[in-house]
């Protein structure tokens, strides 16, 4: 029995990519797959295969839609092969729809300069989805992990309505304006878990200044982190403030993930 999909599921699962497996449970008369035979399902890929034709592309829908539900639900479903499908083999399979589904963890990257970079190399290995945007196509590099998705935009500002609720956005682009920018919309979503912004105390300053000025309250410039980053880490080297960052970031979603009684103990 090929076990290839063994280590395509461990590569979804360390990219936090949902997915179905779809397994032949069980067989009568003439079908394409064997007992076993299995398909990784997530809802911009497929590896493996159940069998082809109209069987197969069947059990795909029916799998993406349950990723659209999120449903963790493992259930069958019976295909008859030559009356309701239209195949020639004329048999019976039944198909076992088991759901990996991750702790959704998004986070929404503007600026593909230094720091993104490192970033994006240390998020490689966490189970997580990401956006990495930036109008500059020559800043990102050749190698992409598969949790990442690369967005060249123009008009970055314009992205932020589209990012996921409770996503993680870390704004460190080239240009201060553009991140004050970017941090107002964030801030107007009103539904983000973490606002991190690069940049020293004398930015923060400036831009808690400018925000003010512009009517958000102090509720709402609160949720910006600038500088971002763990507070006990000081380095100006990429790799260190990556490591920074996402200690940071690993602490919220740890807080936020506690029960109430860890969170907030009772004093």
């Amino acid at each position: 029995m090929n076990t290839k999909w063994v280590q395509e599921a461990a590569r979804l699962e360390k990219s936090g990519i949902d997915f179905i497996m779809v397994s032949v449970l069980s067989i009568k008369g003439s079908t394409p797959r064997e007992i076993g035979a299995r398909m990784l399902v997530s809802q911009h890929a497929i590896y493996g295969t159940v069998g082809g034709g109209n069987l197969e592309w069947q059990a795909i829908a029916k799998a993406r839609e349950s990723l659209t539900e999120r449903s963790t639900e493992t259930h069958t479903h019976d295909y008859p092969l030559g009356a309701t499908l239209g195949q020639c083999c004329g048999g019976f399979v039944t198909l076992l729809f088991e759901s990996v589904l991750q702790s959704p963890l998004h986070i929404a990257i503007f600026g593909a300069g230094h720091v993104g970079r490192a970033i994006v190399h240390c998020l490689e290995n966490i189970p997580c989805q990401v956006t990495w945007i930036d109008s500059r196509e020559q800043e990102f590099p050749r190698f992409i992990p598969d949790n990442v998705t690369i967005q060249l935009s123009e008009f970055p500002v314009d992205d932020v309505i589209d990012m996921p609720a409770q996503s993680y956005y870390l704004i460190l682009t080239h240009n201060h304006q553009l991140d004050l920018e970017l941090t107002e919309a964030a801030i107007k979503r009103n539904d983000a878990t973490f606002i991190g912004v690069i940049g020293s105390k004398t930015k923060s300053a400036r831009f808690r200044h400018r925000l003010q000025n512009k009517g958000f309250s102090d509720a709402q410039i609160a949720t910006m982190h600038c500088p971002m980053g763990d507070t006990e880490i000081h380095s100006k080297q990429p790799g260190e403030i990556a490591i920074s960052v996402l200690a940071q970031l690993l602490k919220i979603r740890a807080t936020a993930a506690a029960p109430v009684s860890q969170a907030m103990p009772i004093k």
